[in-house]
């Protein structure tokens, strides 16, 4: 019995010293902290700066939560970048994209939580191309705190010159005035801009030594964007509301009973201008990049952005040029449509942290919005006028400003490149050709459709 309560409290030292050292082991386990658990990183392309005033008020509000910006460039590789590094690290939470994205990554994103969106009020709070850029499924995906109208870049000396050759042959006192009148802006409406741009240009031949504006060709950098605008400005119902069939080649009923194709109107429009036998002949790509030719006064009007001015300002910092509207089809105030383009912000839905990530995009597009666009010179994207705007009373306002305010944007489905891309074949079809414009919109809208129903990527 005795030796039975020896073992017994051998037994029992050796249990409780297994334990003790167990417990000492223990303690030496470190816990891992994720070291990204409090931190929002931003992926963008403007300068830190721009985010300087944001980044400090989020947080100042949002103790313990760090925010990181990382500049990228935006090139061919940016989107799978992104992507990439979202799949491996989770990051980044908050990502830059153009406005015509936001349809196809939808599923990769975290919409607006409820809790701002009973705030942030798109409807009324922003122009109506940010709701038509980002909002599907009765969800907001992304928002901006500025967009970009496309606009007219012109060049006053060469209105001058030309218009004083052209009134010093003219005898009829009222044909006079009118030349003038004309001449004292871009035109409101296209008839009259196709007749000062036929006064601007001239030619030897097919040869042009001085075009009236840069427009006709795939090669003019906002090429699909001005076509874009043509084909809603003659109210072409472009693709189908469900985003699953293409219908730019489509006839639309007129008032009078008649068929009219509007879509095949605005293509024949477009490329009549890099059209040789057409009188509206003003451009050829001999003359090479269209900035340029606009920088060393080849050309007296360009379609831009405002963000070209950076460009020319670097370049050409002794042009002188001014912006105006573009053109519309008529003086009626119900019928104004200008084109929007812009880089919207929005919240991966991998983010550690997505309704603080929300929470840095409305501070940006709410009251850090002014800074943001003062460093980077943009224009807000909140709504800025509370009266009607008529082609007549908008001419001696602000271009930038109340050009947004009637501007549309335009959702491409989930491939906008290749939409793009399609709309340049279509222009360099006819400007070869090789097709009539509505054969070239017709191959088109096949080819646009069979890439709107794609189920894969």
């Amino acid at each position: 019995m005795k030796l039975y309560k020896k073992i017994l409290k051998v037994v029992s030292y050796v249990l409780i010293a297994g334990i003790f050292s167990i417990a000492l082991s223990g303690c030496g386990t470190k816990t891992t902290v994720d070291p990204n658990a409090n931190k929002i990183v931003v992926w963008s392309f403007e300068s830190e700066d721009s985010w300087k005033s944001v980044i400090k008020s989020f947080q100042t509000k949002n103790k313990g939560y760090t925010v990181v910006y990382e500049k990228q460039v935006f090139d061919a590789s940016y989107e799978n970048r992104v992507l990439n590094s979202v799949l491996s690290t989770g990051t980044p939470d908050v990502w830059s994209m153009p406005n015509d994205w936001v349809y196809r990554h939808k599923d990769k994103l975290y919409p607006m939580p409820d809790t701002l969106t009973k705030t942030i009020n798109i409807d009324t709070l922003f122009v109506p191309s940010i709701k038509e850029s980002v909002y599907f499924d009765n969800k907001t995906y992304a928002l901006s705190p500025s967009a970009e109208p496309l606009m007219i870049y012109y060049n006053p000396k060469l209105f001058s010159l030309t218009q004083q050759e052209i009134v010093a042959n003219i005898k009829d006192q009222n044909e006079k005035k009118r030349i003038e009148t004309l001449f004292q802006d871009v035109p409101t409406v296209w008839t009259d801009f196709v007749e000062i741009s036929k006064h601007l240009t001239k030619k030897n031949g097919n040869t042009i030594t001085q075009s009236g504006v840069a427009i006709g060709t795939s090669a003019i950098s906002n090429s699909t964007d001005i076509l874009s605008l043509l084909m809603l400005q003659n109210e072409t119902d472009i693709i189908s509301s469900d985003y699953k069939l293409a219908t730019l080649n489509l006839p639309k009923g007129t008032s009078t009973g008649a068929n009219d194709i509007p879509g095949k109107r605005a293509l024949e429009f477009y490329t009549s201008f890099a059209n040789p036998s057409s009188p509206n002949y003003s451009w050829n790509d001999s003359l090479g990049n269209e900035i340029d030719a606009f920088g060393t006064e080849k050309t007296a009007m360009i379609f831009g952005y405002p963000s070209l001015q950076n460009s020319l300002l670097q370049k050409y910092p002794k042009l002188q040029y001014r912006k105006a509207f573009v053109p519309q089809v008529q003086v009626d105030s119900d019928k104004i449509k200008d084109f929007a383009r812009f880089n919207v912000f929005s919240v991966s839905k991998l983010s550690r942290n997505p309704a603080i990530s929300w929470n840095l995009i409305s501070n940006l597009v709410g009251d850090y919005s002014d800074d943001y666009n003062s460093v980077n010179k943009l224009y807000t994207s909140k709504k800025a006028t509370s009266y009607d705007i008529t082609v007549t009373n908008r001419a001696s306002g602000n271009p930038e400003k109340l050009a947004l305010a009637t501007a549309d944007s335009l959702v491409k489905g989930r491939y906008p490149v290749e939409f793009d891309n399609y709309m340049k074949n279509a222009i360099n079809a006819v400007n070869a050709g090789t097709q009539n414009p509505q054969s070239a919109l017709d191959l088109i809208s096949n080819q646009i459709t069979e890439m709107l129903r794609k189920e894969s990527w």
